[in-house]
């Protein structure tokens, strides 16, 4: 077994030369026999280890168990640290089950120990039956094919620490037959054998049962199973992301954007890929299969403005041939955010992230047609101090420059098939509680510069 487990280390490149390896210990039959399988092949494979002990303070022989190990790293000569986590309260914070709150301390002290410790690589003692029982709970739950695959050989962790796992290949039974041989003790969580927790039913009642009808063979077919769709996930991964690419045109620290034409157009496996990758990337925690399906809806939406939001105040919002995942937008926020200019200068509008500059002028000066979307010249005269600058609301109109007369903004910027989203980030320019300036859009008709004009205000929108 000591030769399988070196093969395993060697072909996969495990470890490196002269590497530090944080082994996770839990006292178990499993990690118990991989630290003493680990702590034979040191020297041959010119690594140091270092055995961290996680105490969930969960049951009441927890403390004993981490005294255990403790003792059993100083009886080979290892250093040792022992950690306690709150996975009590974890859960409370993070609202998940007992199990996956004390899966995340786990990962996040083991990544930890490692970093102070200079410890590249964290060995974890996996194995081929864990893998086949992630396999089958995965499958029953609905899975796709990137859960399917089950637990990785690899894992990389925060600060390019890597997770692996040299028994991969060995069975509990033969894990087990080793302790006995070697003439270890182990300690027995009294838990697992308890069929409360759905791993527990899938080993105790499941896989006994699958053996029985259908043959001893079954567990090494299924990780067989888990291999096969290994190797499939990876070269869909590796596609998804080049079509994510593809399609995605911008992304920043509030959201990103998709071409719709180019993501129709891709194989459904490929969309479903790219949409959950845009999820993850606006926020979305755990996006599942409804959750893509309402993306790809809006996607091929006849509506160019369809917008439906998603778990964890995730927005999904079409923008014709577009289409926006990010922060969905509290339009009350935004209304309230009003900013006062008193006279000519450059003045940061908050709200917006833009600056607004604002000059009086000689009519005899400007020229209208030389003007960009950004800037507007308005008849002085017309308008009065302060000018308010704030986003839309509901109900506000204006008469655009040459209508024949007034139009709420909301018609005036679909008309304009201005996507929704950016609606939201025009400023809107009040003088005397009229719009006077649709900001990058249009002007109100009664302040517009005519043959009388004498004194010209000038605005003009800035990003910077």
């Amino acid at each position: 077994m000591r030769e399988r487990v070196e093969k395993t280390i060697k072909e996969n490149s495990l470890f490196l030369a002269g590497q530090k390896v944080l082994v996770a210990v839990s006292g178990g039959p499993d990690s118990l026999c991989l630290l003493h399988l680990l702590h034979s092949l040191a020297d041959s494979l010119n690594i140091s280890l270092h055995v961290v002990h996680i105490h969930h303070g969960l049951r009441p022989e927890a403390s004993a168990e981490a005294a255990s190990v403790k003792k059993e790293a100083i009886r080979l000569g290892l250093p040792v640290t022992v950690r306690r986590v709150e996975v009590k309260k974890l859960q409370s914070q993070l609202g998940c089950s007992l199990q996956e709150a004390a899966r995340k301390a786990r990962y996040s002290v083991l990544a930890d120990v490692a970093r102070l410790n200079g410890a590249a690589r964290v060995a974890t003692a996996h194995h081929r039956d864990d893998r086949v029982e992630t396999l089958l709970m995965r499958l029953l739950s609905g899975s796709g094919l990137d859960g399917l695959k089950g637990i990785p050989l690899k894992r990389t962790l925060e600060h390019g620490i890597e997770v692996v796992r040299p028994l991969y290949d060995l069975s509990r039974q033969e894990i087990e037959n080793y302790c006995r041989t070697f003439k270890l003790s182990p300690l027995w969580d009294q838990s697992n054998m308890l069929p409360l927790y759905y791993r527990n039913r899938v080993r105790l009642e499941l896989l006994p049962y699958l053996e029985a009808k259908f043959g001893t063979h079954i567990r090494s077919a299924l990780a067989n199973t888990a291999e096969n769709l290994t190797d499939d996930a990876a070269f869909l991964a590796t596609l998804g992301r080049e079509a994510f690419c593809a399609v995605t045109e911008s992304s920043g620290t509030d959201g990103i954007w998709l071409d719709t034409i180019k993501l129709n157009k891709l194989p459904p496996a490929l969309q479903a890929r790219v949409i959950r990758e845009a999820l993850w990337h606006a926020g979305a925690i755990r996006p599942g299969r409804q959750h893509v399906a309402q993306v790809l809806a809006l996607a091929t939406h006849l509506s160019p403005s369809a917008q439906a939001v998603l778990p964890n105040g995730v927005l999904a919002a079409r923008a014709y041939n577009r289409m926006w995942l990010g922060n969905s937008i509290s339009r009350r926020d935004a209304a309230a955010e009003v900013t006062e200019i008193h006279g000519p200068g450059l003045t940061y509008l908050p709200r917006f992230g833009l600056w607004l500059q604002v000059a009086v002028k000689s009519a005899g000066t400007v020229d209208l047609s030389q003007l960009s979307r950004n800037e507007a010249c308005l008849d002085l005269e017309k308008l009065s101090w302060p000018l308010l600058v704030r986003g839309r609301e509901d109900g506000d109109r204006m008469q655009p420059l040459g209508a024949p007369g007034s139009r709420k903004v909301k018609k005036i910027l679909a008309d304009r098939k201005i996507p929704l989203r950016q609606r939201e980030q025009i400023p809107l320019i009040i003088s005397a509680h009229q719009l006077v300036w649709l900001a990058g859009v249009e002007i109100a008709d009664f302040c517009k510069v005519t043959a009388q004009t004498e004194k010209v205000l000038y605005l003009k929108i800035e990003k910077e």
